[in-house]
């Protein structure tokens, strides 16, 4: 089958195109869409940022230093870095007697407005509590600081924590194979690649709670499922720590009242999953995020899996104007399906 085409159209002219690979599996895990390559094979980047942020609650650190919901959800999420979430990351790491010096994420402006802003106002730079990432980087830092491993190379490949974070990832995929791909993310932490099925599996048995035992050593406190229900529960209850508020990824939790939790990842991956196990998984070739939130959209309303008070929350997200600075309509973005 042929990928979606999400379509950039000026006055009936396809401006440009991007093909999108999409599949969807159904409440028992079985392929019943799939659009281009299922077997493409991608990093997860941070759209693995929920499987990665199991450690903190399998090992007990989660518990052990009081880990509140909104603190779960931003171990999970890619946030902006505003002044509610920094305060947030570094709460998490105050409980553990760690500050933003152990932070091994590097630096990049804020991609909240306010808080980039006021940066530039103030002549301060950014620091690595403004990276998207550094609420998955506490969580393995209080991962570590719970079982008694290195907080210096917290993030190295034969890391106790992320060898416990690769069993999940194995475990979850069903993929042996997958610790051979590793290489340092964006913020420097490992991260794996996967073939889309591998990755709508995983997030379907993350979400539905049906991920199998560990095969691990190391120090476990709960089962996986419980692990991941705590997880699924923080995301939908705030979904504003997920990404930020008004985020296309916060609002496609928000529509279905965080009966649907996803994520999305850097060159345009984007996985995600109905508690009862329906499981949607994009990734865009040309890695743009502009056509991703287009393409999770029109498979969800083309499997008929969004209600009416959803698909209205979600219509910016279908066949949408393109505007010009002057906020007159010169085009429309659209998805078409082969």
């Amino acid at each position: 089958m042929e990928p979606l085409r999400v379509e950039i159209v000026r006055k009936g002219i396809v401006e440009a195109t991007h093909l999108v690979h999409a599949l969807a599996l159904d409440e028992s895990g079985r392929s019943i869409a799939a659009f281009g390559d299922a077997e493409l094979v991608t990093y997860w980047r941070s759209t693995a940022k929920p499987l990665q942020a199991m450690a903190v609650v399998l090992t007990g650190a989660a518990d052990a230093f009081g880990l509140t919901q909104k603190e779960l959800a931003i171990a999970c999420g890619s946030h902006a870095g505003s002044a509610e979430h920094i305060a947030i990351v570094r709460e998490m790491l105050a409980k553990a007697g760690l500050d933003e010096s152990h932070l091994q994420c590097g630096v990049h402006e804020p991609f909240d407005a306010e808080e980039r802003n006021r940066l530039i106002r103030q002549g301060l730079k950014p620091s690595p509590i403004h990276s998207n990432c550094s609420g998955k980087h506490a969580a393995m830092l209080l991962t570590a600081k719970k079982i008694g491993a290195p907080l210096e190379t917290y993030r190295e490949p034969d890391h106790p924590v992320q060898k416990l974070i690769a069993q999940v990832f194995v475990a979850a995929t069903g993929d042996k194979d997958l610790p051979q791909t590793v290489i340092a993310d964006g913020c420097g932490a490992p991260i794996w690649a996967s073939s889309l099925f591998s990755i709508a599996v995983a997030f379907h048995r993350f979400v539905a709670g049906k991920l199998p035992s560990l095969d691990t050593s190391l120090p476990v406190e709960l089962p996986p499922n419980e692990a991941a229900g705590r997880l699924v529960a923080a995301m939908a209850g705030n979904p504003e720590m997920v990404a930020n508020r008004g985020h296309w990824n916060t609002k496609l939790i928000e529509a279905t009242k965080g009966q649907f939790v996803g994520k999305g990842g850097a060159e345009g991956l984007f996985a995600g999953a109905f508690r009862d196990g329906r499981t949607v998984v994009v990734k865009c070739q040309d890695g743009s995020h502009r056509a991703t939130p287009f393409a999770i959209v029109a498979m969800l309303t083309h499997l008929g899996w969004l209600k009416d008070g959803e698909a209205e929350a979600l219509a910016e997200f279908r066949e949408s104007p393109l505007k010009n600075l002057h906020g007159e309509q010169v085009g429309t973005i659209r998805v078409r399906f082969p």
